[in-house]
């Protein structure tokens, strides 16, 4: 193999890396890191195709084009190293300085482009193909000298860069891929200073800094398949497999956003502009052990570690759909209060009911003696001193002592809130049949009664006294047919199901209580509002 066939097959070789390094790194294309790179594959490309195609062109005019085709490459290969190298490095460039780069490659470009027209670029230009490649010689024009010149510290500075980034690499798989990149970085930097410098008598004939770019081709190759530049990616797209329907967030080793994937920017929108604001939110939650809400959903953040042969490379964070847990929690809980509540309730309405009997077992035991008393003033003609007794009696009699249905427990119920009722100058009206079997637990059926006429009350408190009034129906024929009604002010607010909604804290767990009974026995209920009266009508059991 000749010298020339061996440089043409180094070229076409580094043309078909950099196509596929190129479509690797496209494929993975998730941030700023890989957009610079894509970019540097492009330039490079272009230039050593431009370049392949001044080696095998036959003419001068045929060079000229290959040049200027080659050149759309080669002058923005410097703005994509510079910025590669701050990625990497976690340098942050300032969008005016990035925009005075780009503007200087177009302009140099510009000038590359038209420089057949002027003398700023080449003031002198000879072809020559008597060499091993044809060429195009040339006097270096000022724009020439202070592009080349430029490149010299852009390349001081990107080395400088490299090596001062090394000791912030916290792992040895990180300093091993800086080391990997440098390399390459450093050899193409040689390369390049050999050619501007004609080092070697080559030089004048062949570009070595297509080397250069075969170089740091073949470091990114190391440093994306052997040592996880987009490794983040990679494992961050493998999590994703079993949590597609939630939001996931990858970082590098330095705490460096390196992805995240749709619905966390649904999400969180500000993570393309404070990711990590962001990030120490999910921290924080994750420390206190909180779920978070967001619009009518809740997400528990969980964090993982990225590992790559046995080194951290990165976490991932990623917010887990809870919604149906929490809800669930949040129906325990609340249902859970609902049945402490109403045992409380219930508890004291027996209290109430059982002092009511005790005082009816009290009077019971003393009848005896008023009977016979009642019978001896009758017997010795005092009717006037036994009507007197007999009406002082009467008065004494409580209230609470009357019967309202057969069922005991619905009964005490009934008892106890008519009491309170009437306290409150409500007047009660019930005409209940409610046997002792009515085909529900009858405790559960009492406090469902208790909570609708508690309900009631409160409804009537808000009235004028003249206009008070409850009244409860309830009729038994194999099913029971509950209905209650009450006076109350305005229409009463219901939601789509047709049921009460309440906007103040504290308020509706008596409806609760009574929708969970109702579902619990499989019974109906509907409520109907309107002038100024509300009714609750059930068919129980």
């Amino acid at each position: 193999m000749t010298m020339r066939e061996f440089l043409l097959g180094a070229i076409i070789l580094s043309i078909f890396a950099m196509l596929f390094e190129g479509f690797v790194v496209f494929r993975n294309l998730k941030n700023k890191l890989h957009a610079y790179l894509f970019l540097n594959c492009i330039t490079m490309l272009v230039n050593n195709t431009g370049y392949l195609l001044e080696l095998l062109s036959k003419t001068e005019e045929g060079y000229i084009a290959a040049l200027k085709f080659s050149y759309a490459g080669r002058a923005f290969i410097l703005f994509s190293i510079i910025m590669v190298s701050a990625e990497l490095c976690h340098i942050s460039i300032p969008k005016l300085l990035v925009r005075a780069l780009l503007l200087i490659d177009v302009f140099v470009y510009a000038i590359i482009f038209t420089f057949q027209n002027h003398d700023l670029y080449y003031s002198k230009i000879w072809y020559d193909k008597t060499g091993m490649f044809p060429v195009l010689l040339q006097r270096a024009g000022i724009v020439h000298k202070a592009f080349m010149q430029y490149q010299a510290v852009v390349i001081v500075i990107v080395l400088a860069m490299l090596f001062r980034s090394i000791k912030y690499h916290k792992g040895k798989i990180a300093k091993r891929r800086a080391f990997i990149i440098i390399g390459g970085f450093l050899i193409a930097s040689i390369l390049y200073l050999f050619q501007i410098a004609h080092v070697f008598f080559i030089t004048y004939y062949f570009d070595l800094t297509v080397f250069g770019n075969v170089a740091i081709t073949i470091s990114m190759f190391i440093a994306i398949f052997r040592y996880n530049l987009l490794g983040v990616i990679d494992m961050a797209r493998d999590y994703i497999v079993d949590r597609l329907s939630e939001g996931v967030i990858a970082l590098d080793v330095d705490d460096k956003l390196q992805y995240y994937n749709e619905h966390a920017k649904e999400l969180y929108p500000d993570i393309t502009k404070d990711p990590m604001s962001v990030v120490n939110t999910l921290r924080e939650a994750i420390i206190k052990g909180d779920t978070i809400e967001i619009g009518d959903k809740y997400y528990t953040p969980e964090e993982k570690e990225l590992s790559a042969d046995g080194e951290v490379i990165g976490k991932l964070y990623a917010l887990v759909d809870s919604t149906v847990l929490k809800q669930r929690e949040y129906q325990l809980k609340s249902d859970a209060a609902i049945l402490e509540m109403a045992a409380n309730s219930m508890k004291e309405r027996l209290n109430a009911t059982e002092e009511l009997l005790s005082q009816d077992r009290a009077m019971r035991h003393d009848r005896r003696h008023f009977e016979a008393l009642l019978l001896s003033l009758i017997q010795d003609g005092k009717v006037d001193e036994a009507k007197k007794c007999l009406e002082e009696r009467m008065s004494q009699e409580p209230r609470g002592s009357r019967s309202f249905c057969e069922n005991t427990t619905v009964n005490a119920a009934l008892m106890h809130y008519v009491t309170i009722a009437e306290r409150n100058n409500i007047r009660v009206k019930v005409s209940a049949n409610i046997p002792h079997n009515v085909g529900v637990d009858e405790m559960q059926l009492a406090i469902a009664i208790s909570n609708l006429l508690e309900n009631a009350i409160h409804a009537c408190e808000k009235v004028p006294e003249n206009e008070r009034f409850i009244e409860v129906t309830g009729k038994f024929k194999q099913q029971l047919l509950l209905e209650i009604s009450n006076s109350c002010i305005g229409e009463v607010m219901l939601d789509e199901d047709g049921h009460p909604v309440t906007s103040k804290e504290g308020h509706g767990i008596g409806t609760r209580s009574v929708l969970d009974f109702v579902k619990k026995t499989g019974s109906e209920i509907r409520y109907i509002t309107g002038d100024n009266k509300f009714k609750v009508q059930m068919l129980i059991g």
